[in-house]
């Protein structure tokens, strides 16, 4: 073999070699994107689910507010028939005593 056909041969290698390396990288990069694809399809399914989930609760969170503004009206409430009841019973302690006060004297 003489030197011009040892280098071609050499560099016939050096050729073959990139070659199968470029498809080794071509395969890889598939299999690559072949695993992006997927990963997109769980996060199309977890943007889903998400949705449905923001969905529910911004319900609990309008029942929750909901039952909030009647809670605080339904504490008012109570407050001020408990304050009513308050005044009815002193007023009547007064007159008990009064009348205690007066019986008591009347004998």
């Amino acid at each position: 073999m003489s030197g011009d056909d040892l280098t071609v041969s050499i560099l016939r290698e050096i050729r073959d070699e990139i070659r199968d390396g470029f498809r080794h990288v071509g395969s890889r990069i598939d299999a690559t994107n072949e695993r992006l694809d997927a990963t997109n399809q769980r996060l199309d399914v977890t943007n889903e689910q998400l949705e449905v989930t923001n969905q529910r609760l911004a319900v609990v969170e309008t029942t929750v507010k909901d039952f909030a503004g009647q809670h605080l009206l339904l504490t008012r409430f109570v407050k001020n028939v408990s304050d009513r009841h308050d005044k009815a019973i002193d007023n009547l302690d007064e007159r008990v005593e009064k009348l205690e006060t007066t019986s008591t004297s009347v004998r």
